[in-house]
C-alpha cells in the first residue's frame, strides 16, 4: 500500500473539514467526523494538524484565497466605481456558484469571533488587506489610501451581508437584484472619493 505524503493528506483533511462544516457547522465538526469524511484514521489527522485550531485556520486560509482569486479576475472598468461594482459582482458570483465553500467560510468566521477572537481579528485583517490590494491593482491611482480602505471594508461588508441573506432565502434571482442594489450603493461611495 502506497503512503500518502503529509501535504496531500493535509489537503484531504482541509477538503473534508470544509465538507463537514458546510453540512454540520463548526461546532459539530469533530476531528473524528473530519477524519471519517477524509477516509483516514483519526491519528493521521492529529499527526498532520497538532490542534483543531490549526486545522480550522488552514481551512480558512484555503477558503479565503478562492474568492480573492476571483477579485483578481475583474477587468478594470472605465471608472473606479464601475471596477468596484464589478469586484462585488465577481465575489457574489463566486459564492453563488460555490455555496458550500462560502457557507463554510462564513460559519468558520462566526465561530472564530465567538471562540477565538484573535483568530477572527487576524482573518479580518488579512481579508481587508487583500481586498485593498486587489482594488488598488484594479483601479490604479484613481483612489487615495483612505478611499481604498473605506471601499475595501464596504466591499467585505456587502459580500458578508449578501451571503447571509442568500443563505437564508436561497433565491438566486433575489440575490442578483440585491447585488445590483449593493453595487449602486458602493458606486455612490466610490464617486464621493
Amino acid at each position: 500500500m502506497a503512503r500518502v505524503g503529509a501535504e496531500l493528506r493535509r489537503q484531504d483533511f482541509v477538503k473534508a473539514t470544509v465538507k463537514v462544516i458546510a453540512e454540520h457547522g463548526v461546532a459539530n465538526a469533530t476531528t473524528r467526523r473530519i477524519a471519517a469524511a477524509a477516509g483516514c484514521p483519526l491519528a493521521s489527522l492529529h499527526y498532520v494538524f497538532r490542534t483543531k485550531d490549526e486545522l480550522l485556520y488552514a481551512v480558512y486560509e484555503s477558503l479565503f484565497s478562492l474568492p480573492q482569486q476571483s477579485l483578481d479576475q475583474v477587468p478594470a472598468g472605465t471608472t473606479a466605481s464601475e471596477t468596484a461594482a464589478g469586484m462585488l459582482r465577481q465575489v457574489v458570483n463566486w459564492f453563488s456558484t460555490n455555496p458550500d465553500l462560502a457557507r463554510a467560510q462564513s460559519e468558520l468566521f462566526i465561530w472564530a469571533m465567538r471562540n477565538r477572537p484573535e483568530m477572527a481579528s487576524k482573518i479580518y485583517s488579512v481579508s481587508t488587506e487583500a481586498t485593498e490590494h486587489a482594488l488598488e491593482r484594479a483601479v490604479g491611482e484613481q483612489l487615495d489610501e483612505t478611499a481604498l480602505k473605506a471601499i475595501s471594508r464596504l466591499l467585505i461588508q456587502l459580500f458578508d451581508g449578501l451571503l447571509v441573506a442568500w443563505s437564508a432565502h436561497g433565491d438566486l434571482e433575489r440575490l442578483h437584484a440585491e447585488t445590483e442594489t449593493a453595487c449602486r450603493a458602493l458606486a455612490l461611495l466610490v464617486e464621493q472619493h
